[in-house]
């Protein structure tokens, strides 16, 4: 590995030097740049000159970048795949009290870089995207071909996974998405890990409506989680999920509620599964008897669904991220048909979000402007339509484009407003 010229990047960096600061009287500009991307390996005698410039102990940059702490590493497996399986209460206390015990910089830099890609990673992961960033932009490189060059596979892993999650839940780039998952799968030899990472690429190609490839990766994930030790097969209960939700997509209904149903048999021995997919699997499973003609019991189940989130919000601060898709999904259905009341209720509840998936924000958008349509506000109405219009398709959700333009096209030809009405929908 040659990694030392990254903990003289950051040490410079947070310092507030420049490259001509530290190198002046020492080696060259373009020397010093080289060491830091790891194209030069400076001497000993050059680090200790450095050192001395960046104020900072010797054995800072002459530490041995081979030696491995395992301690540490085990630990940074545990807590990497309490993240991966979403069980994240304890996580922040672990990287703190990590951070408060060890010394960063008496350990390799290959450490000190696994400790900020786990908290990348965490942040990602409860949608503290700030915080994720400026651990990104402080600590680690975009340089991608020296990550891959210079990285053991475990740091690689933590850096493909934060990657991943950023562009899953951040950019929605979904291909640039399933191409970190794919390296994820490709650099662990973890069944566990790997499980998820399949269930990941499934959500991906969810996003853009490609079912079928998304079966497949529920398949395999299927596969990989049968040896699943007791305590992470509540992760079964994720995968019938999934299961259930491409089988509605692609109509097979009966098979979709068999799934859902199968879940749910898991919420009385799984509770971290039932906080995380009760909302989500009654919505899905109100969405069939929609789907199945049964209008009544739909309007039943999603009015019901509103009551038992107000409850909850009562008494709990927050949500899981999964019950926030589906009160976006709930927001959308109320304000579509007139429920003002309880449309804003869902809006205010998602205003207190502080980051949140960029995707949400336009079914936020999208009530907002339903709402002033309901309110009688009609030219606030169609200034706030039209501005939505001309960024919807910048949106990855097909349907929510389709429903915004439905909405649009409608409105205009009820106005008779014919022409606006058809361009909306050319």
């Amino acid at each position: 590995m040659n990694l030392i010229g990254l903990r003289i990047r950051n040490l410079r960096k947070q310092k507030g030097m420049t490259l001509k600061d530290v190198s002046h009287g020492i080696v060259s500009i373009p020397y010093l740049a080289n060491i830091e991307n790891g194209v030069k390996t400076a001497s000993i005698e050059t680090l200790m000159h450095l050192a001395r410039r960046l104020e900072v102990p010797e054995e800072t940059l002459l530490v041995n970048e081979e030696e491995t702490n395992q301690v540490i590493l085990e630990e940074f497996q545990a807590i990497f795949k309490l993240i991966v399986f979403s069980n994240t209460e304890n996580v922040e206390t672990k990287l703190n009290a990590f951070a408060d015990n060890i010394n960063l910089l008496q350990q390799s830099p290959a450490t000190e870089l696994g400790f900020y890609s786990l908290q990348a990673c965490y942040y990602y992961k409860i949608w503290e995207f700030s915080k994720a960033e400026e651990i990104e932009i402080k600590y680690l490189t975009n340089n991608e071909k020296r990550i891959q060059e210079n990285f053991p596979s475990y740091l690689l892993n933590y850096y493909y996974y934060s990657q991943a999650v950023k562009h899953l839940s951040v950019t929605c780039d979904y291909d640039l998405a399933e191409t970190y998952w794919e390296k994820c799968i490709e650099t662990s030899n973890d069944n566990t890990l790997q499980a998820v990472f399949h269930i990941n690429m499934c959500i991906c190609f969810i996003c853009q409506g490609a079912y079928e490839s998304a079966l497949k990766h529920i398949k395999k994930s299927w596969i990989l989680a049968k040896n699943f030790s007791n305590e992470e097969y509540e992760f079964k209960g994720t995968l019938l999920y999934f299961f259930g939700y491409v089988y509605y997509q692609i109509g097979f209904l009966t098979e979709s509620k068999k799934r859902f149903k199968q879940a749910i048999e898991l919420f009385s021995v799984y509770p971290k599964f039932k906080s995380r997919f009760y909302f989500l699997i009654r919505f899905r499973l109100a969405e069939i008897e929609k789907s199945e003609g049964n209008e009544a019991t739909f309007n039943e189940d999603i009015a019901t669904l509103y009551n038992e989130i107000i409850r909850y919000k009562k008494i709990n601060s927050t949500f899981d991220n999964n019950v926030y898709l589906v009160i976006t999904e709930l927001m959308v259905i109320f304000a579509e048909n007139g429920f003002v009341e309880q449309a804003t209720a869902l809006k205010e509840i998602m205003s207190e979000v502080r980051e949140r998936v960029i995707e949400l924000d336009y079914f936020i958008e999208y009530t907002e402007t339903l709402l002033l349509y309901h309110q009688n506000q009609q030219a606030s109405y169609e200034k706030n339509m039209m501005d939505f219009l001309k960024r919807i398709d910048e949106s990855n959700d097909p349907i929510l484009i389709n429903r915004v333009k439905k909405h649009a096209s409608t409105h205009f030809a009820k106005e008779t407003k014919y022409k606006m009405a058809y361009l909306i929908l050319s």
